[in-house]
């Protein structure tokens, strides 16, 4: 049973799939693979997100507390107090898993936010600032919509503005009440290696979040002494950035400071 199971794992690490999906590439059965995946759920190795299965909750858990690490690095500081500045639910550090896919790997969630973990969950590219920053600036020709996948409706127009910018802006949720703003973390190359994102109620967060906090996200974006322990690229640091490593997925839940 274990070695099924971390056959599932395998098959959702790489996107999400369907328990059809999961066990044809396995090999499981199907009903074999419905009680796994069920039992697994219930410990949270594994999510539902309709009929899709992805990577749970425990998952970045684990690789966490197997890392023993301090809440006080200083790019957790540094993304608190963004999200702080900014009255932000969340701050979190994007990068491409696959050329369909993204992946959380590093997030500061305010304690009470009601936006659930996406931390260590590949998910698959669309429409929104993040994905839209990702296109803007991921050609190495850095020709705007060199590399834009057709299921992604953005054209060459909006990414030049973006890029002009220096930041993506949208809306989501019921009504559009959340508010989200990306920039890109570049290297040296001014090639894009990952994606900063801040989210929040848009009466946090104006109904100009750009306008408003673009600056801010581009500056603590910029840092890449402080995004390089972020991220979580096979143990490797931002190209160009200094030598520094981190091995796992990182988490922190806080609560917001006052005074």
């Amino acid at each position: 049973m274990l070695e099924k199971a971390s056959a599932i794992l395998d098959v959702i690490e790489r996107g999400p799939a369907s328990s059809a999906e999961i066990a044809q590439a396995t090999g499981i059965s199907r009903g074999t693979t419905f009680r796994l995946v069920r039992d697994m759920a219930r410990l949270g190795l594994v999510a539902r997100d309709g009929d899709r299965i992805t990577l749970g909750p425990r998952i970045p858990q684990l690789a966490a507390a197997g890392n023993s690490v301090p809440v006080a690095h200083s790019w957790a500081e540094k993304l608190a107090a963004l999200r702080d500045a900014t009255d932000a639910f969340a701050v979190r550090l994007h990068q491409l898993h696959s050329p369909a896919t993204r992946v959380c790997v590093a997030e500061i969630l305010d304690l009470h936010a009601p936006q659930r973990s996406q931390l260590g969950m590949p998910e698959p590219l669309r429409a929104d600032p993040v994905t839209l920053t990702f296109l803007t600036w991921q050609s190495k020709s850095n020709r705007p919509g060199a590399q834009v996948p057709a299921a992604v409706p953005y054209r060459d127009d909006t990414l030049t503005r973006t890029r002009r910018r220096g930041w993506a802006q949208g809306f989501t949720g019921p009504d559009h009440c959340v508010a989200i703003v990306a920039a890109p973390v570049l290297d040296r190359r001014k090639r894009v290696v990952a994606v900063l994102e801040i989210s929040g109620p848009v009466a946090a967060l104006s109904t100009t979040p750009g306008r408003t906090h673009g600056r801010s996200l581009i500056a603590v974006a910029s840092e890449s002494d402080v995004i390089s322990e972020c991220l979580y690229r096979r143990g490797a640091a931002v190209p160009g950035a200094p030598a520094q490593t981190v091995s796992s997925l990182h988490l922190l839940t806080t609560t917001r400071r006052t005074g």
